[in-house]
């Protein structure tokens, strides 16, 4: 039987907080070299545990943005890998300051007051002789043995007619393996540059956001919010994430065959609401939609 590629949602729940039924965002690639993780959120090395990964035999990680609940655990990426006394590299991508920030961790596991690794004179491989770290431009092509990975900058932290200018990069990656394509949209608003490199995908995983939910649950959850920050925050909830028409929208205009809806922001659940948002989808999109769950392979 030929190999065929996976996509496995370790995490599919949209941040920063916490969701009852749902962990942060965080994904794995299964090719036939290996496994790729995508984004690692609070919780990611348990999950991929749960869903039957060696974590040992995890050597590459992409990150789309620098996010909290897409990085979450990039900290325990290190410390485990070190206390499991990893032999091999662990590979690590992302936008811009990528880089910066893991060097940072690396070197908090220097603080001698603040040693969490181990015991006193046991002698553990550091994430320095290990962790292998590379910031990635938009445009910017990576092989790893069979899977070809592409990126582009998306409009999360600003408009279109502003991408490439001075400041944080949010990027979309697309995976092409020898039997399958898949567009990961991390987060991201309506944007031409990641339909554009979504064309003629398999399946397009991407983030789906109701804003009057969620801003009913900001003002919930934060009450003493000023209303400054309440407007900014709906301004970037409206223009930096993606409806499901948006999502149906974007599906459409690349050609996509099929869509996986993940980052879902809710904090309850049922079968009627999900159906009530594939349908929306839908009404932009007549390929097959689905909802994520947590530990599922597609």
């Amino acid at each position: 039987m030929p190999f065929e590629t996976k996509f496995v949602t370790l995490g599919t729940a949209g941040g920063p907080t916490p969701k009852p039924h749902r962990m942060p965002p965080a994904h794995a690639l299964v090719h036939e070299g290996g496994t790729i993780l995508v984004d690692c959120g609070e919780g990611a090395f348990q999950q991929l545990s749960r869903a039957g990964f060696d974590l040992r035999k995890v050597t590459d990680l992409f990150i789309s943005h620098h996010h909290f609940d897409h990085i979450g655990s990039l900290f325990a990426c290190l410390g485990l890998n070190m206390m499991m006394h990893r032999d091999r590299p662990m590979n690590i991508y992302g936008p811009p300051g990528t880089a910066e920030i893991v060097q940072h961790l690396i070197a908090a596991c220097d603080i001698p007051q603040a040693v969490g690794f181990g015991v006193p004179g046991q002698v553990l491989p550091h994430p320095r002789d290990f962790v292998v770290c590379r910031d990635i431009s938009p445009g910017e092509v990576v092989l790893i043995d069979d899977v070809r990975v592409s990126c582009c900058e998306n409009t999360h932290y600003r408009p279109e007619v502003e991408l490439g200018q001075e400041g944080p990069v949010s990027l979309s990656y697309r995976f092409d393996t020898p039997d399958r394509s898949i567009l990961f949209t991390g987060d991201t608003g309506p944007c031409r540059g990641v339909e554009s490199l979504a064309a003629g995908v398999d399946l397009l995983v991407g983030e789906i956001l109701d804003i009057e939910v969620v801003m009913t649950g900001i003002r919930e959850r934060s009450p003493n919010m000023p209303a400054e920050g309440l407007a900014k925050m709906e301004h970037h909830m409206t223009l930096h994430h993606l409806t499901p028409e948006a999502l149906g929208e974007m599906a459409t205009q690349a050609g996509a065959r099929e869509v996986l809806a993940v980052h879902i922001p809710f904090y309850t659940r049922s079968d009627e609401e999900e159906a009530a948002y594939i349908h929306r989808i839908n009404d932009r999109f007549d390929g097959r939609a689905r909802f994520a769950e947590d530990l599922a392979a597609y």
